[in-house]
């Protein structure tokens, strides 16, 4: 987990590679750090899976797909079961539906109520997709201890919380924040689910953020929308909590089924996550190199892994059009400008992103 930097004048200015002429990058296509895609659109093909080449055929064929695929998630992570959704939406609706079975199933019907802890600095976030309009979902807007443990009453099902929190801003909520969740959760007889559509499957340096905190949920949700295949969404949870699993489930498309069990290789690939962290740390210097170059155009640099945020004075979305322009995407979050590159970025890759800032920042300061 990399620090968050403030403004110091003592800092070098150290120098940024260039990887521009004039005023134009040099790419031959758009890089994309918006984190629309685990990998690069050429990296992305399922051709090197495991699992059988073309899309099955028969309704039997992607069942033994889709268990082949969860067979693949399970052991890599806390759960003893893996659920696969054709999106994220769908899979939000199956966790709480499935915890309030649970609830109902060991004695305790009333329990349906989630608190879904959104934190103080994203006063615009909304709930996961597929939640909205249920009103015994609700959302508070603190981290505090005492609140949280204040909203819990004889209704509360469970706590939902994303370990690092990309909405409205750009946060790594801290393990001690994740560790107390995790014993109100057990004082009172909750569930306590992760939300990792944004910082799972590799792009926090580790095959799922929470890990870095030795924090365990009783479930978590994780989802891959690969360019050149349809979604798929991940509902993982404890043998527990898997007694209120509906007999069941929708069917996912086969090239979805397809890509995942290429994500799945790649990450478990010897070298692979050790790779990614490297380029963690490359990414994170660079950065932070900028940052003392440019001080005028930041506030401060945090970030986990593959998941770097600039702060600005102001909206970001003006300087997220503006390096668009010049080939570089990326995710303007309020005043957060948020640098999420593919796990197959190279070093080039990088050097080309910081470099096309850099000459936006300077074009500004003219």
């Amino acid at each position: 987990m990399s620090a968050t930097f403030s403004d110091s004048p003592s800092e070098p200015n150290a120098p940024i590679k260039p990887a521009v002429t004039g005023d134009t990058l040099v790419a031959a296509a758009p890089l994309d750090f918006s984190g629309s895609s685990l990998f690069f659109l050429e990296n992305s093909s399922a051709s090197g899976t495991n699992a059988p080449i073309g899309s099955p055929q028969s309704a039997a064929e992607a069942a033994a797909l889709s268990d082949a695929l969860c067979a693949k998630i399970s052991p890599v992570s806390f759960g003893d079961r893996v659920f696969l959704r054709p999106s994220e939406c769908d899979a939000w609706r199956a966790a709480v539906e499935m915890v309030r079975r649970y609830h109902r199933l060991v004695g305790r019907p009333k329990r349906r109520r989630f608190i879904v802890c959104v934190g103080p600095a994203d006063a615009t976030a909304s709930l996961p997709p597929g939640l909205e309009g249920d009103d015994e979902i609700v959302t508070l807007r603190t981290d505090d201890h005492a609140a949280v443990q204040a909203e819990v009453d004889v209704r509360t099902a469970a706590i939902l919380i994303a370990p690092v929190r990309t909405q409205a801003g750009f946060e790594v909520v801290p393990g001690s924040v994740l560790a107390r969740l995790r014993e109100t959760a057990d004082e009172y007889g909750l569930l306590l689910g992760f939300d990792e559509t944004s910082c799972g499957l590799g792009r926090s340096g580790m095959l799922w953020a929470h890990e870095w905190t030795g924090v365990t949920p009783d479930l978590m949700v994780a989802s891959h929308s690969p360019a050149d295949a349809p979604p798929l969404a991940a509902l993982v949870v404890t043998q527990r909590l898997a007694r209120g699993a509906f007999g069941g489930s929708p069917l996912v498309d086969g090239a979805a089924l397809l890509a995942g069990h290429a994500l799945m290789d790649a990450l478990s690939t010897p070298g692979f996550q050790e790779r990614v962290q490297n380029r963690s740390w490359y990414l994170e210097d660079q950065l932070s190199a900028l940052f003392y170059r440019r001080r005028a155009a930041f506030m401060s640099l945090s970030g986990l892994g593959l998941m770097q945020a600039l702060t600005l004075a102001g909206d970001a979305e003006p300087m997220r059009a503006e390096l668009a322009e010049h080939g570089l995407l990326t995710r303007a979050m309020g005043s957060v400008l948020g640098l999420f590159p593919p796990l197959t970025v190279e070093e080039c890759d990088i050097d080309a992103a910081v470099s096309c800032i850099d000459m936006v920042c300077a074009q500004e300061e003219r």
